[in-house]
C-alpha cells in the first residue's frame, strides 16, 4: 500500500489541502487582527447606518441654494426599519443562516473550516458544494459590496471586512442591513419587498408562519419561490420553523399552530407602497436616477433606498420650481386636454430643459393632480412612436450636417415603393416639385425619405443615437416568436416608426443642440449627492458633445422657425414675439400626438395620447395650446434673443422652381433663407418658369397684338404710287407695347 502510486498522489494531494488550509486560516487571523482590508470598499458605511431624512435643494436665479423637499423613511417602498420588523422574521434568518449570529465577531470558525474541507472533498468527489460557510455579517459584506467572485482572495478580504464591520455596527444594525439586502425571488430585495410581494402587506404585519416562509427563501430562490414552487416552499417553511424551535425561539405549541397555518399568497399594487408627503413628477424621476446611479457604483437596490431616503444625504437639484409650478397648473386643470376624464381617459406628459447645460428644470407624467409617490412617469418611463418629429433629428439636421442638401433642393413630392412600401402624405396626396425648406414646413413625408435613401439609414441611426444620446432605438432585436426588428430603416428613421419608440425627456435633449450651437448635453437632473458629513457621493455635471455644427443647427433652426409661424406648428408661437421654433408630430395610426418646441432659453415637448395606444379623436394637434401656455409663464422676463447667425452661413436668393441661384426670367419666383455657405446653389436658373397654357395665352396675346397692329397701319382703296419709306412717328413706335 505504502508504494502504491494513488496512495502518494492522495496523501500529497491532502498535505497540500491541509497545508493550504491552515495557511488560508492563519492569512485570516493576520488580515483580522492587523486590519489588512478593514475599510468596506467604496461603500458609504455612515449613510447606510444613518437614521435621518435626506434634504433636496436647489439653485435660484441668484446662485443660492435653497431648500426643495425633504425626502423622508415613510416615502421608501423598499427599506424597513428594524423596530418594523418582527421579532419572528429576525430570528427565523438567524436560525436557518447563521445560527451563532449573535456569539461570532463576524466569521465563524467552525463554520469556515467545515465549509473548506467539504469543498475540497466534493471536488475530489466531483460532487456539487452545497454547504455554505459565510455568515450573515459576510454575506452583507458581499451584498454591499457587490463582489461575488469565487476566489480565496476575495473570501479572505470579506472576512476581513465582516470582522471590521462587527467593531463598527451593531448586530442589530447589521441584522436590519441584512434583511433589506437579501435576493428573495421574484425581483425583491429585502424583506419588505417580498412582503408586499407574496403576502400583499407591510412585513410588520407577518405572523409566524409567513416570516419562515419567506426566511426559506434566501439559500435558494426559484426553488423556494412560494409562487412558482409553494410545495418546494413549504417544505423549507417547516425546516425553518424546525430550527426556531430547536434553538429556542419558539416551543412547541407555536410550532405546530405555524406549521398548520395556511398560507395564503396575493399579489399586490405597487403603487400601494407610496406613502408620505406626495413629491413631484421632478422629484419622483430625481429619486430613480440617484437609485440607479448608487446601483451603478456597486450599491444594491435596497441599500441605494436606504441612502436616499434616511441616510441624511443633501441633494441639489436641477429643478426651477416656476417652471415646475407652471407645468403643474396647466396640467392639472384637465379642461386643458380633451377627453382627459372618464374610464379611459387620455394621457399627457412634458418635460422641460435648459438647452445650453441639459439640466431638467421640469417633469410631468400625467394628466390631473398627481396622487401617489413612484408612480408611472410617462416623461421619462414610457416609449412613443415620435412620428414626424423624427425628421430634424433623423434626417434634416444630418443630412445638412453632410452636405447632401441645402434648403433650396428641389424633390419631387410623389409615389416611390422602397421595397414593397410606398410612403404618402398625411392627405394622401402629391404635390410635384417641392423644395426641402417647404417640405420640412409642411411635414410631408415622402421627401425626407428620399433623402434619408441617399444619406443612408446607418449614417442616420448614427446620429441619433451617438451624437442625440437617443438609447431605445434597436439596431437588432429578436423577440420570442425569432422575429426580427431593426430601427435601421427609411420608415424608421424618416416617420418615426420605431420598434420601442422615445421617451419625452430624450427627444427633447435631442432637439436642444438646435438651441445651443449644435451642442447636446445629457440630461440630468441633480449636480451632486453628499453625505452627512459632506463628502461627495455622486457628481452629475453638465457632459457635452457637439452633435453637429454651429451652421447646419442655425440652419435647420431657421427652417424649423418657419413651422411655427407658417407651417403645421401654427399657434406655438409665443405672444410676447420671443423667437420660437419647433415641430410636430402625429403617426400615421393618430396614436401619438407631439409638439417639440424651443425658445433661446427653454427646450420643451408634449406628448398626448393613451397609456394603451388607440386611435386620438381630438381635433388640430392638443399639444400646441399646452406647451405655449406653459412656455409663455416661463419665458416671461427673459431677454427677447434670437439666434445670432454664425460664420459660414449665408442668407441668399434662390429660384423657388428649380432650386438654383435667380435667373433673369425667374420675375416673382425668387425666395430667400439661410444656407451653408459652402453649400449654395452653383448653377443660374435659365428657365422662363411658364406652364404650357401661360405660354399659350401669351402666345394668343402676341398675335392678337400683331393683328391690331397690320390693322392701324393699312388704308383700304385703290393702289397709289409708291412713297418713300418714312421713319415712324414716336405713336406708332410705342403703340405695339401699349
Amino acid at each position: 500500500m505504502k508504494n502504491n502510486p494513488y496512495t502518494r498522489v492522495f496523501v500529497k494531494f491532502f498535505s497540500v489541502t491541509v497545508a493550504v488550509g491552515f495557511g488560508i486560516l492563519a492569512l485570516i487571523f493576520l488580515c483580522t487582527v492587523l486590519g489588512f482590508f478593514g475599510g468596506i470598499g467604496d461603500i458609504d458605511i455612515n449613510s447606510l447606518t444613518a437614521n435621518a431624512s435626506s434634504q433636496v435643494f436647489y439653485i435660484d436665479s441668484e446662485g443660492n441654494e435653497r431648500p426643495l423637499t425633504t425626502l423622508s423613511a415613510e416615502q421608501s417602498r423598499i427599506w424597513v426599519d428594524s423596530k418594523d420588523i418582527p421579532q419572528d422574521m429576525k430570528d427565523a434568518i438567524v436560525s436557518i443562516e447563521d445560527e451563532r449570529f449573535y456569539t461570532h465577531k463576524g466569521f465563524d470558525l467552525k463554520r469556515t473550516t467545515r465549509a473548506f474541507f467539504e469543498y475540497i472533498k466534493n471536488k475530489i468527489t466531483r460532487k456539487p458544494t452545497t454547504f455554505g460557510g459565510s455568515t450573515i455579517t459576510q454575506q452583507l459584506v458581499k451584498n454591499i459590496t457587490q463582489q461575488r467572485d469565487r476566489t480565496a482572495a476575495r473570501k479572505i478580504m470579506e472576512i476581513s471586512r465582516a470582522v471590521n464591520l462587527e467593531k463598527k455596527i451593531s448586530k442589530d444594525k447589521i441584522l436590519e442591513l441584512y434583511l433589506n439586502s437579501i435576493y428573495l425571488s421574484q425581483g425583491c430585495e429585502g424583506v419588505q419587498a417580498a412582503s408586499h410581494k407574496f403576502f400583499g402587506k407591510p412585513v410588520s404585519e407577518l405572523n409566524l408562519a409567513e416570516c419562515a416562509s419567506i426566511a426559506g427563501i434566501t439559500q435558494y430562490p426559484s426553488l423556494y419561490d412560494p409562487l412558482i414552487n409553494p410545495e418546494n416552499n413549504k417544505e423549507k417553511q417547516e425546516l425553518v420553523l424546525s430550527k426556531m424551535l430547536e434553538l429556542g425561539y419558539i416551543d412547541q405549541n407555536e410550532h405546530d399552530e405555524a406549521v398548520a397555518f395556511k398560507l395564503n399568497f396575493t399579489e399586490f399594487d405597487p403603487d400601494e407602497l407610496a406613502t408620505g408627503a406626495i413629491n413631484s413628477y421632478f422629484v419622483d424621476h430625481l429619486i430613480n436616477e440617484i437609485l440607479d446611479d448608487l446601483v451603478e457604483k456597486g450599491y444594491s437596490e435596497a441599500m441605494a433606498s436606504k441612502m436616499i431616503y434616511s441616510g441624511g444625504l443633501k441633494i441639489v437639484a436641477t429643478v426651477d420650481p416656476n417652471v415646475q409650478r407652471a407645468m403643474e397648473d396647466v396640467f392639472e386643470n384637465t379642461d386643458n386636454f380633451p377627453n382627459s376624464t372618464g374610464s379611459n381617459p387620455a394621457q399627457a406628459s412634458m418635460a422641460v430643459l435648459d438647452p445650453q447645460t441639459g439640466q431638467i428644470k421640469g417633469l410631468v407624467g400625467g394628466i390631473g393632480k398627481k396622487t401617489g409617490n413612484l408612480v408611472l412617469n410617462r416623461a421619462t418611463q414610457t416609449l412613443r412612436q415620435p412620428g414626424s418629429t423624427i425628421k430634424p433629428i433623423g434626417v434634416y439636421a444630418p443630412a445638412f450636417e453632410y452636405g447632401i442638401i441645402n434648403p433650396a433642393d428641389i424633390y419631387e413630392d410623389k409615389a416611390i415603393t422602397y421595397g414593397g412600401w410606398t410612403p404618402r402624405n398625411y392627405d394622401h396626396k402629391y404635390y410635384g416639385d417641392v423644395s426641402v425648406r417647404v417640405a420640412l414646413r409642411r411635414s410631408l413625408n415622402t421627401i425626407p425619405v428620399q433623402i434619408l435613401n441617399e444619406m443612408g439609414a446607418d449614417r442616420s441611426f448614427n446620429f441619433l443615437t451617438n451624437k442625440l444620446g437617443i438609447t431605445s432605438l434597436v439596431k437588432h432585436e429578436t423577440n420570442s416568436e425569432g422575429k426580427v426588428f431593426s430601427d435601421i430603416g427609411l420608415s424608421q428613421l424618416a416617420l418615426g416608426g420605431l420598434t420601442h419608440g422615445i421617451s419625452v425627456l430624450e427627444l427633447t435633449a435631442a432637439y436642444a443642440p438646435f438651441a445651443n450651437r449644435g451642442i447636446y448635453s445629457v440630461p440630468h437632473c441633480y449636480t451632486s449627492v453628499t453625505d452627512s458629513e459632506g463628502k461627495e457621493i455622486l457628481s452629475a455635471y453638465t457632459e457635452s458633445t457637439l452633435a453637429l455644427s454651429e451652421k447646419a443647427a442655425f440652419v435647420t433652426s431657421m427652417l424649423l422657425k418657419e413651422v411655427v409661424t407658417s407651417g403645421t406648428g401654427g399657434g406655438a408661437q409665443l405672444p410676447s414675439g420671443m423667437f420660437t421654433a419647433g415641430k410636430t408630430g402625429t403617426t400615421s395610426d393618430n396614436h401619438d400626438r407631439w409638439f417639440v418646441g424651443y425658445t433661446p432659453h427653454y427646450v420643451a415637448s408634449v406628448w398626448y395620447g393613451y397609456d394603451t395606444p388607440q386611435s386620438i379623436s381630438a381635433s388640430g394637434n392638443p399639444c400646441i395650446p399646452v406647451w405655449r401656455s406653459v412656455m409663455t409663464e416661463i419665458n416671461k422676463g427673459k431677454p427677447m434673443a434670437s439666434p445670432a447667425a454664425p460664420s459660414g452661413v449665408k442668407y441668399a436668393n434662390y429660384c423657388t422652381k428649380t432650386g438654383l441661384l435667380p435667373g433673369d426670367n425667374c420675375g416673382e419666383e425668387v425666395s430667400s433663407c439661410w444656407f451653408i455657405a459652402g453649400n449654395l446653389p452653383k448653377e443660374k436658373c435659365t428657365s422662363s418658369h411658364k406652364t404650357e397654357e401661360e405660354l399659350k395665352a401669351e402666345e394668343e396675346a402676341k398675335a392678337n397684338e400683331e393683328n391690331k397692329l397690320v390693322e392701324e397701319i393699312t388704308v383700304p382703296g385703290e393702289e397709289t404710287e409708291e412713297t418713300p419709306e418714312q421713319e415712324p412717328t414716336s405713336a406708332e413706335t410705342e403703340a405695339p407695347a401699349a
